[in-house]
């Protein structure tokens, strides 16, 4: 018996298309609105980096030496060519930054539009995007500094489908998805969480040949990340069984990303939540006969579940677990999608049965949607607008003990170097005005500020 028909008619595909695009036009906004150009933090370490190397440093130790255990070599890469070619103002850090957040969301949205089916197509890959463009994580692409988590995630994103795409060509897509997976830990550490996703995933298809390269690869460019860290670098976290319960609960905390800095008290709940869903999938999904989808959001899952794990061994003691930084969330754009990519055909499913139900899906779809994005925009303009305030005050030649956690943790070891910046227009501008002082009274609620 023939498959009754199931897709979007009559009003809904518009109501659900204006949706999108009102959703997307809001993303696009808050990247203008909530960019931060100027130097801070970690910049400040970078441009000294590259002041090295003109004074005859290595090319290559300036694109491979670890900072804080990181190889970020595309970040350098970005930083060598805005500082030569484009002026030194930030706009080349934006630009990729944002067109790796394309990216990701381009690639979410095939899978969700695969994952889907005929005629639901526009419902899963337009939720799918929606994931990913959220406010929290135009902040990644609107930061120089958290740019470097938009580089490793595109990359992981990219392996992961490229490894469970099916082809008449498969040892093509897993060199392609080898390379994207190296690729991957040039842009973070974090980016080494693709390597077990990518295992997990082959084990699942059974696909011994493609584990075995996978395995060989992974475990090769895992000893090439250690060249040149030191011991400090690579120390594991000590302390016992309190280090190990700030640990777990920072995981969770983690996973309850973004709703977790709205709701600290419950975050460790949400993680739970999320962790048992994601547990779920793991153990029940991706079976003999799955589409090629399952494979893949289980890949996927893997990828942020172990990068929770990195976060949580990494970061205990440093921040406070009910405060975990919103600039990791862009780590949890591939679980949900994943999980999103699992649910598709269980909803394909309710609405073949309850083909009316459909219009209620892609209503509730909608609102939930410009709802979500319009709590994170609230949340992603206050955060940026308290950065870049704080920012224009140490230009402005204010002190105070707040500016470090975003200016920089030392004030007085980049006073020289920012003087020097300052002279040469060294990235001095910005997109958009200097916000009110008013904004301040939110300081130390920044979603970017790491807690006490």
């Amino acid at each position: 018996m023939q498959e009754r028909a199931v897709r979007l008619d009559g009003a809904a595909r518009p109501v659900f298309a204006a949706a999108l695009a009102i959703y997307a036009g809001a993303a696009g906004w808050l990247a203008w609105r909530t960019s931060v150009l100027e130097a801070n933090s970690d910049m400040y370490d970078w441009i000294a980096r590259w002041r090295q190397l003109q004074v005859g440093g290595d090319l290559g130790r300036y694109l491979w030496a670890p900072h804080n255990f990181h190889h970020l070599v595309w970040t350098f890469a970005v930083l060598a060519l805005d500082m030569r070619v484009f002026g030194a103002n930030g706009y080349l850090f934006l630009a990729v930054g944002l067109a790796c957040l394309a990216a990701v969301a381009g690639m979410a949205a095939w899978a969700g539009s695969a994952a889907a089916g005929r005629g639901l197509r526009l419902l899963g890959g337009g939720v799918a995007a929606a994931l990913c463009l959220t406010g929290c994580n135009v902040l990644d692409a609107t930061s120089d500094i958290n740019t470097t988590y938009l580089h490793a995630v595109v990359f992981a994103v990219a392996a992961i489908l490229l490894a469970a795409t099916p082809s008449r060509r498969p040892r093509l897509l897993l060199i392609a998805a080898l390379v994207c997976a190296v690729a991957a830990g040039l842009g973070s550490a974090a980016g080494l969480a693709v390597w077990p996703a990518l295992l997990f995933g082959a084990w699942r298809r059974r696909d011994t040949r493609a584990a075995a390269a996978i395995l060989v690869v992974g475990v090769g460019f895992g000893l090439l990340y250690l060249i040149g860290q030191s011991s400090h670098d690579v120390a594991g976290p000590g302390g016992g069984l309190a280090r190990l319960g700030q640990a777990s609960s920072l995981a969770l905390n983690y996973l309850g990303l973004p709703w977790v800095r709205a709701l600290p008290a419950l975050g460790w709940v949400l993680g739970a939540a999320v962790l048992v869903l994601s547990a779920g999938v793991l153990v029940f999904k991706a079976r003999r006969g799955a589409h090629w989808s399952e494979f893949a959001a289980v890949s996927l899952i893997v990828f942020t579940l172990t990068t929770a794990l990195m976060a949580g061994a990494g970061r205990s003691g440093m921040i406070s677990p009910s405060l975990v930084p919103m600039r990791y969330s862009i780590f949890l754009a591939p679980l949900h999608l994943g999980l999103w990519l699992v649910a598709l055909p269980y909803l394909r499913e309710a609405c073949r049965r309850r083909p009316k139900s459909l219009r209620a899906w892609v209503v509730v779809a909608a609102v939930v949607m410009l709802a979500h994005q319009t709590m994170m925009a609230v949340f992603a303009l206050r955060t940026a607008d308290v950065n870049l305030r704080v920012i224009a005050d140490f230009r402005e030649g204010r002190r105070y003990p707040q500016m470090q956690p975003i200016v920089y943790g030392d004030l007085g070891h980049v006073l020289a170097l920012a003087g020097w910046m300052k002279r040469n227009g060294v990235y001095q501008t910005e997109l958009r005005a200097d916000p009110p002082r008013q904004v301040l009274s939110g300081l130390g609620i920044s979603a970017s500020a790491p807690g006490p």
